[in-house]
């Protein structure tokens, strides 16, 4: 990690601790929470807060195997059926304050938070409105006015970093201002971070203008004319609902046929991501994978060192894909019904993300478990550990998927045959 990283996060963690401490400003903080759910939205002032409900009591479910359920790590295992009311709230004269880590509030001008489209993470998990970390803080800057319409693209937790999350828990929101028809209204798109070019080339590419872009490390603590939210993609869990996959694939899958200046780079259709470029649960044994599964065709692909629009074509049109659990796997958002996937798992990290989306788009989904060395005790650890793959359980899976292909071949020739008789 380089010096500058480690002095931005020290900086942000003393701030964070001085900010419960030192009481400055504390008349910002909320003095209570603007309940928001089906039986209350007629009831609400619309002075303070107006609610537009975009798809009430949303049922998301988990359909895998009770195998693959059971062998999910404990500390992080999900619901199989949870139920989200999600909304768009317009909040006149509202303010917003954020840490950009772990809290986001939406404040209305009564000083109450706004349930349901405000988030408060702890370990990872989102916690009651209650107990929003806002709660706590003592010590608050001046707000920064904004002249015009907020729209907050904010979610706590890693949309800063990782392209997992912006395209799970930021970019969707945009699908819900467009469904709640306040879209033209926005002056100003308030998102996580611009520092990394998958941040500014997908915001590109779904039209939003450079110019209406403003950040959550820049403007921690704003007011506006009026701010809108929406509930978090994922809602207060963290399985993926299907209008999710149905907007991301909609959005991005029409560039996989725009041509690209390096085409014949792209040129393979089964891919192995590597996470050779992190420093975090890396393939200990990867060189020795990857002749493996050099008869089978597969190309080594670091996904990081790919634009969006090259990684929309390259897995658009893969037939098959074997990666280690990782951010690099959210580009099976792209790939077409059927392909083959292969997730492997450190046996103390077993998370839900990609082989939930995986059912969700009909992906022909297996997965392998490897031992690790020390025993995992909670996300934090499970997210560090190296991976020492199994490689007999990799070609074995292998050879019995491409037995399967053959069958499949065999029969549709079969049957095409007969009916040309």
């Amino acid at each position: 990690m380089k010096l500058q990283t480690y002095i931005t996060k020290g900086s942000k963690r003393l701030i964070k601790v001085l900010g419960r401490i030192i009481p400055h400003n504390s008349s910002y903080r909320p003095s209570g929470v603007c309940k928001i759910n089906s039986d209350a939205i007629p009831s609400l002032d619309k002075r303070e807060i107006k609610v537009h409900s975009i798809y009430p009591q949303y049922i998301t479910t988990l359909d895998i195997s009770e195998d693959l359920y059971e062998a999910s790590s404990p500390y992080w295992r999900s619901q199989r059926r949870v139920a989200t009311d999600y909304i768009v709230a317009e909040v006149p004269h509202g303010r917003l304050y954020t840490d950009n880590e772990s809290s986001v509030a939406i404040i209305t001008k009564q000083n109450r938070i706004v349930d349901n489209v405000s988030l408060s993470l702890k370990n990872g998990k989102v916690t009651d409105h209650n107990l929003n970390n806002i709660f706590e803080q003592q010590y608050f800057s001046e707000p920064v006015h904004l002249e015009g319409v907020v729209f907050s693209m904010l979610t706590g937790g890693a949309g800063i970093n990782n392209v997992s999350h912006w395209f799970l828990d930021v970019l969707p929101r945009l699908h819900l201002l467009k469904e709640s028809g306040l879209f033209d209204k926005v002056d100003w798109f308030l998102v996580p971070s611009l520092r990394y070019s998958y941040q500014t080339e997908t915001l590109e590419m779904l039209h939003i203008p450079k110019e209406k872009l403003i950040t959550g490390d820049a403007y921690t603590h704003i007011t506006a004319d009026c701010i809108i939210a929406s509930t978090a993609p994922r809602g207060n869990y963290t399985l993926v609902p299907i209008w999710l996959c149905e907007y991301i694939r909609s959005a991005f899958l029409p560039f996989a046929n725009e041509e690209l200046e390096n085409e014949e780079k792209l040129d393979f259709d089964s891919i192995y991501i590597s996470r050779s470029d992190s420093a975090i649960r890396r393939v200990l044994n990867e060189q020795e994978l990857l002749q493996e599964l050099e008869p089978y065709g597969f190309q080594c692909l670091v996904s990081s060192k790919f634009s969006i629009k090259e990684k929309v074509k390259l897995f658009s049109k893969a037939k098959a894909v074997i990666s280690p659990t990782g951010a690099g796997l959210i580009s099976m958002l792209f790939c077409q019904p059927g392909t083959k996937l292969i997730e492997i798992f450190h046996e103390g990290f077993v998370v839900e993300p990609f082989f939930d989306i995986a059912t969700k788009i009909d992906l022909d989904y297996e997965y392998i478990i490897c031992r690790g060395n020390n025993k995992v005790k909670n996300a934090s650890q499970g997210q560090h550990e190296h991976l020492h793959v199994d490689i007999e359980k990799v070609t074995d899976l292998l050879q019995m998927l491409n037995g399967k292909r053959t069958e499949v071949e065999a029969s549709t020739k079969a049957n095409t045959l007969s009916s040309s008789m």
